[in-house]
């Protein structure tokens, strides 16, 4: 077998290249734009010797976002207990109660509650040789420690109070996995291969290499305290559960087990001509796992004439720190200092745990992608796509309304309808509008100046087609509702009955959102306020 590591320094990291600032994902929907920097992931719960220490809730309330990939057990939700029973390396120890943590009352899926929380530090030996590693990998010392909350499970706390406009987390160049650092393992095999690969594709394989001979790569430490399943992302979900998300969110799951066994087949392919790369065979669900610690712990570099999608990182350390969307961090690399870093622009307190934001997403995209769901999260929205599309609008037969969505394609109005916290979207408005246009006959004069009527709407040149089509629009809106408020209510009954998990609490977490968002506008159309 060919050996397969990154240089491990016995010192500081040497001098590398300069390598640009972090890429931001694209927003999703957001109802509002959020600036920010940087990226990092999440820890999954693993056995361990703790230290208790008291903890105090970060008050801030601001937003930005990161740059980021992550997933990890256990990362909102805990069950309703004023004490916690913790199994830490076959011993049973009690957690007392701190401060305030998201939880969903276990007799009442549809109640939110704020319980306490308490932190540990933690102190196990896998830490303990991991921060060993870091120091011989050159990374410089940083005021955070891993610990156990018991709000989020594992994330960063604050050794020291920490100013806003700090670095918190310095990785250097040298001891960043990607196709840059991995170009001398893998950079004539891949041009001898002459097939399109990617970063998520060659760092996955290469973290799947890497478990397969541990003691050899010089990153065991590392690989110890990556997450051992994950058993809360949805593409890992059972098919029960799986049919148990929004429409939206399944659609995103099959695209991403898609992708995923696409990469693995190209990995097959590339194998083949590089055996020797291999201690044993390497079996799908090996892949799957890697591919998985990639898209939920990598960073995106900023850089010329790459996409973000060939320019990924996995950061050690950095991607211990867990996500909030009211985190202020900036990302980028620094020329002086040859390494990525993460500053705050926040400040926290000794004992108050760190945090990173990975942009402005809501929690369907969060889930999928990084396996946990965020309380309040003021991003989430619902997708009402499926149910504008079976709507049936009195009068309108299947030829007019084959008609109707041919205008809202060619218009580019034709999907992504959606509904916020009291705010329907103009698209949904718009998509509306044209349903409601009764009678519909394309040749007929009548017709063709309602058309015109409705592309002057959504130019914003007039303000209605007609008082009656007008009055029309949320009375079908609150219809599309009810609908949805009747699958979110059933949903939530099939989880109240099902063993409490992690997975089975994010569900419920999504639907109690979804219910609430679609309440929100029921109540603005009782108002009669204006949508």
């Amino acid at each position: 077998m060919t050996e397969l590591f990154i240089p491990v320094p016995t010192g500081k990291a040497a001098t590398a290249g300069q390598m640009p600032p972090s890429k931001r994902r694209k927003p999703d929907k957001a109802p509002a734009t959020a600036t920010a920097t940087a990226s990092a992931t999440k820890a999954v719960s693993r056995s361990s010797t703790v230290e208790s220490v008291s903890a105090r809730n970060n008050g801030s309330t601001s937003t930005a976002p990161i740059y980021h990939k992550q997933s990890r057990k256990g990362r909102t939700s805990r069950l309703r207990t004023a004490k916690r029973n913790k199994a830490l390396n076959g011993e049973t120890r009690t957690v007392e109660s701190g401060k305030a943590s998201f939880s969903l009352d276990e007799t009442n899926t549809n109640v939110v509650t704020y319980l306490p929380f308490n932190v540990a530090i933690i102190k196990d030996q896998e830490y303990l040789d991991f921060l060993e590693w870091l120091k011989n990998m050159g990374c410089p010392r940083t005021k955070l420690t891993l610990a156990e909350f018991s709000n989020t499970g594992r994330g960063m706390m604050a050794t020291k109070d920490i100013k806003a406009g700090e670095v918190i987390v310095q990785v250097p160049e040298r001891n960043l996995v990607t196709m840059k650092t991995l170009q001398s393992t893998y950079g004539a095999r891949i041009a001898r291969f002459g097939k399109k690969v990617n970063s998520h594709m060659i760092i996955a394989l290469h973290i799947a290499l890497l478990v397969q001979a541990p003691e050899r790569s010089g990153w065991l430490p590392y690989l110890r305290m990556l997450p051992k399943k994950f058993d809360t992302m949805p593409v890992r979900y059972s098919p029960e559960l799986l049919e148990l998300l929004p429409q939206n969110a399944q659609v995103h799951v099959n695209k991403q087990k898609a992708k995923i066994e696409a990469d693995y087949n190209i990995t097959l392919d590339f194998l083949q001509s590089n055996a020797d790369l291999l201690t044993r065979p390497l079996q799908y669900e090996e892949y799957e796992w890697a591919w998985l610690v990639v898209n939920t712990r990598c960073i995106y570099l900023d850089a010329k004439n790459q996409s973000a999608a060939d320019n990924i990182a996995l950061a050690p350390m950095l991607d211990f720190l867990n996500h909030t969307h009211d985190a202020k961090t900036e990302g980028a690399f620094c020329t002086k200092t040859k390494s990525y870093q993460i500053k705050t622009l926040l400040p926290y307190k000794k004992g108050e745990q760190v945090f990173i934001n990975y942009g402005p997403h809501d929690n369907c995209f969060i889930l999928v992608e990084y396996g946990f769901v965020t309380p309040n999260n003021p991003y989430n929205y619902v997708t009402v796509d499926n149910d504008f599309m079976q709507l049936s609008i009195p009068g309108e037969s299947a030829a007019v309304k084959k008609d109707k969505l041919e205008l809202l394609d060619m218009a580019g109005y034709h999907g992504d309808y959606v509904l916020h916290r009291n705010d329907v979207s103009f698209r949904l408005l718009a998509g509306m509008r044209l349903r409601l246009v009764n009678p519909f006959n394309k040749s007929s004069a009548s017709t063709q100046l309602a058309i015109a009527q409705w592309h002057n709407v959504v130019n914003g040149e007039l303000d209605q087609i007609s008082p009656e089509n007008e009055r029309l629009v949320p009375i079908h809106i609150e219809r599309l509702c009810d609908e949805i408020l009747a699958q979110a209510k059933k949903n939530l009954g099939i989880l109240a009955r099902k063993k409490t998990t992690f997975a089975v609490m994010h569900l419920q977490q999504v639907w109690i959102e979804a219910r609430d968002i679609i309440l929100s506008i029921i109540d603005k159309i009782h108002r009669k306020e204006e949508l």
